[in-house]
């Protein structure tokens, strides 16, 4: 006979525990305490339409839409975290991303059925404000939704929409994969009390076409966030650096510049030609009075020909150097047009990047030549590939 286990247990007497009965009625739910806030759940992947559902174009439009970043503030790396408290105007979220009423009420009615994350006017609106938490949260399964959606045929939707939204999934692919990679967008900069020369609305907004190592002008850089928080500074605080006119050398997307334009000073920015087009819709789109032209630092004759031999009392750069001839030129251009009078100055302010070290001392040597340094400081900051430390320097006229 085999062997059985259970032969070496006891059984226990038949027991039955008596527990105190718990009766429905004594269990009471008030329903004002169940969560209203349904619009500010953090968004998940699995939130995401299933394309087997063969979600019309226009819900797929209206959430490629939404799901595009927020205006990026000053070099902020995630997206601010939202306040539950805070008011969001549906109308002004859709309108900004060009979602219209007629579009809006239909995908509603697919969203209610398919898609109960996004059934409402309201969670739709708080979907940009939360969509970095998804970006952050689920990488890989929001990517794969994304590839999911460009690779697929999407034959239930008509030629010409799949192109729009494919090339929506693209864009937003695209902003996932690092500064470098991103398509275009507007950054919002945010200058302490700056307010009290603009009113309101302190904030400069700067146009970034997608960065290409050769077009390093069409990025805002760390150190014109930098400086420009100096000028504003200094104007409240003690003798303004600035004087009228100011030059801007190298002035990028026009961070540095435009501030020295809304502080009251006659300022004329300036860069290379592929730069200048988008420096002139930031001007138009901040209002600034300003001039934009064109200077080549190796070839100033465009610039001559349309001002003259015009002296500045103060000229400004913000991180220059990114070239071995950036100094000479940099000092050829300062000797041009320089005034020399004795409240005439030049601003610098650099980052202080290991790789350009001996450029960097190469321009301060051949600038002390003719100038002297009656101010410097060293202080932290960061833009979008990190934290840095600056040197600002002031040069006025031996």
């Amino acid at each position: 006979m085999d062997f059985d286990p259970l032969s070496l247990f006891t059984p226990k007497e038949n027991v039955v525990e008596e527990r105190p009965t718990v009766l429905l009625e004594e269990v009471k739910m008030d329903i004002d305490s169940v969560p209203r806030d349904e619009h500010l759940y953090p968004l998940h992947a699995l939130d995401l339409p299933i394309l087997g559902l063969r979600p019309p174009h226009y819900a797929l439009e209206i959430l490629l839409k939404l799901f595009a970043p927020n205006e990026t503030l000053n070099f902020e790396k995630k997206d601010r975290v939202l306040d539950e408290y805070q008011n969001i105007d549906p109308n002004v979220v859709l309108e900004s991303r060009n979602i219209t009423e007629e579009v809006l009420s239909k995908a509603l009615l697919w969203f209610t059925k398919y898609s109960p994350r996004f059934d409402s006017v309201i969670k739709l609106a708080y979907i940009p404000s939360l969509s970095g938490q998804l970006r952050e949260s689920c990488p890989d399964e929001y990517n794969r939704w994304l590839v999911s959606v460009i690779s697929n045929d999407l034959s239930w939707v008509s030629e010409d929409r799949v192109e729009e939204i494919k090339k929506l999934a693209s864009t937003r692919l695209a902003e996932n994969c690092g500064r470098v990679a991103q398509p275009e967008i507007i950054r919002r900069t945010h200058i302490r009390n700056l307010d009290k020369f603009l009113g309101e609305d302190s904030c400069i907004r700067l146009k970034e076409p997608s960065l290409t190592s050769d077009n390093l002008g069409l990025k805002t850089w760390g150190s014109s966030l930098v400086l420009a928080n100096r000028l504003v500074h200094e104007s409240l605080n003690r003798e303004n650096y600035l004087e009228s006119p100011v030059l801007e050398l190298g002035s990028g997307t026009g961070l540095s510049g435009f501030v020295s334009s809304i502080l009251g000073f006659k300022t004329y920015l300036t860069d290379l030609p592929d730069i200048v087009d988008n420096l002139k819709d930031n001007r138009d789109l901040n209002n600034i009075d300003a001039s934009v032209d064109v200077l080549d630092w190796t070839n100033p004759q465009s610039f001559l020909k349309k001002y003259g031999y015009i002296k500045f009392k103060t000229i400004i750069l913000s991180d220059p150097i990114y070239s071995k001839n950036h100094p000479v030129w940099i000092c050829q251009m300062i000797d041009l047009f320089l005034d020399d009078g004795p409240k005439a100055s030049v601003l610098f302010q650099v980052p202080l990047r290991e790789n350009f070290e001996k450029e960097r001392n190469l321009l301060w040597s051949l600038l002390e030549k003719k100038l002297d340094v009656i101010e410097e400081h060293i202080e932290d900051g960061a833009d979008d590939f990190g934290e840095t430390k600056f040197c600002f320097k002031r040069f006025v006229v031996k």
